[in-house]
């Protein structure tokens, strides 16, 4: 059994961290192809990814002993702490160096990245090259190190630790409800799609709050509506409870959420992992998450403005909360596309420079440009709203009739209605 099996997910990364376990076991063989230890491997990521648990895995692989080196004091103590650790690694080399959160060894601000901490890491990391001491570290924030730290030389290898998506995710959750009594009913699929998590710990959190709604009502496993419940709660500080509303003001807002989500849909099949309308503070609130990141995508422009374009095209004088956010998101990705990418060519290409400052002419023709995008990107939105309005209205109505749709119930509803296509 090998040690990373106690780590679920990550394949990419357990691969490169097995290839440099082979290398400290088989050194030889790599020599004799001319081929070294890489100096240093750095794991980078949010809190809460599993980073220390990776490292720690790694280590026990690699059938080293490590020591590890961990902010527990400030102040001289903890730099005589660094140096005399890498000291005794070299004496008692081959063995393992563990940085554990080093960019917390010193100051959290981006500015004084010279500090003692790190010149003492830097020198230790210099003294103990090719001597048999493999060098580990762990960095939630990577930009709040010093470039000459972490460069080539000192760590060769940096290995980004991101958020488990896809099947890792649901093997994470899976895991995590392995000790929990799980109604037959609960759509593994559907769960997965409609969290969004940074950290286990957070995941762990949900599952847990699901688990209490089931044991308070006295149910004898923890069914669907609890854990759609712990994701509201939890996630998006939305009340648990959905009490059906004729209100004019509830419509307005199934409609806006039901423009985001058919653009969506239309532009991405499957993306829409959860869409929810509840009373918050008096008035009813919506929104829809989607199970991949949209934001890098072109066509994100559309389905930021789908909201506004749906709810006009029933009320043409009335504009649903959130809208004023979902305008500023799509003229900012446009004026950034025309101004920092050239999307629209070199002619309105800002080059931030000190010896270059643009005319109010020039900048009154990019407003200009930009706004003009912006009503071009409206049309077409509009016109995905209009060719699939059947897949809209029946989108709405679900929404005020459930309160809650589930990726599930999304593409049942996408699947009996024709979708027509736009092409962007």
């Amino acid at each position: 059994m090998s040690s990373f099996d106690k780590v679920i997910g990550y394949e990419a990364i357990k691969t490169e961290l097995r290839q440099i376990c082979d290398v400290i076991q088989n050194r030889r063989v790599y020599e004799e192809l001319g081929a070294r230890l890489p100096h240093g491997l750095l794991l980078y990521g949010k809190p809460g990814l599993g980073k220390t648990l990776i490292a720690k895995c790694f280590i026990e692989e690699s059938g080293l002993c490590a020591y590890t080196i961990r902010r527990d004091k400030g102040g001289d103590g903890f730099i005589s702490d660094i140096t005399e650790t890498f000291q005794k690694a070299k004496e008692t080399a081959p063995c393992i160096i563990f940085l554990d959160d080093m960019d917390k060894f010193a100051n959290d601000d981006y500015v004084h990245c010279d500090a003692e901490e790190y010149v003492a890491v830097q020198s230790g990391i210099d003294e103990v090259k090719d001597s048999g001491v493999f060098v580990l570290a762990t960095v939630n924030d990577k930009r709040r190190l010093p470039d000459s730290l972490v460069r080539s030389g000192r760590f060769d290898r940096k290995i980004e630790v991101l958020p488990p998506s896809n099947k890792d995710a649901e093997e994470i959750i899976a895991y995590y409800l392995s000790d929990k009594k799980i109604a037959e009913s609960v759509n593994m699929d559907d769960l997965a799609k409609m969290i969004t998590y940074h950290s286990c710990a957070e995941l762990e959190t949900i599952l847990n709050e699901a688990a209490i709604y089931a044991a308070y009502n006295r149910r004898p496993s923890i069914e669907m509506n609890d854990l759609v419940k712990a994701v509201l709660r939890t996630q998006h500080n939305l009340p648990d409870s959905y009490t059906k509303t004729s209100k004019e003001y509830a419509k307005k807002t199934a409609l806006h959420e039901a423009g985001h989500l058919v653009v969506s849909e239309v532009l991405c099949p499957g993306v829409v992992g959860l869409a929810a309308l509840r009373p918050a503070d008096g008035t009813p609130r919506g929104f829809i998450h989607n199970c991949e990141d949209l934001s890098r995508k072109p066509y994100y422009i559309l389905v930021s403005l789908a909201g506004k374009a749906a709810v006009e095209l029933y009320y043409s004088k009335y504009c649903a909360d959130g809208c004023r956010d979902d305008i500023k998101c799509a003229f900012t990705i446009i004026r950034n596309g025309i101004s920092e990418e050239a999307m629209l060519g070199f002619g309105s290409l800002r080059v931030e420079t000190r010896d270059l400052s643009y005319s109010e002419n020039f900048n009154a023709r990019n407003e200009a440009v930009t706004h003009a995008e912006l009503e071009r990107y409206m049309l077409m939105t509009r016109d995905i709203l209009l060719k699939n309005r059947v897949f809209l209205e029946k989108t709405a109505e679900a929404l005020l009739e459930k309160g809650t749709l589930l990726h599930s119930d999304i593409k049942a509803i996408r699947d009996s209605v024709t979708i027509v296509e736009v092409d962007v």
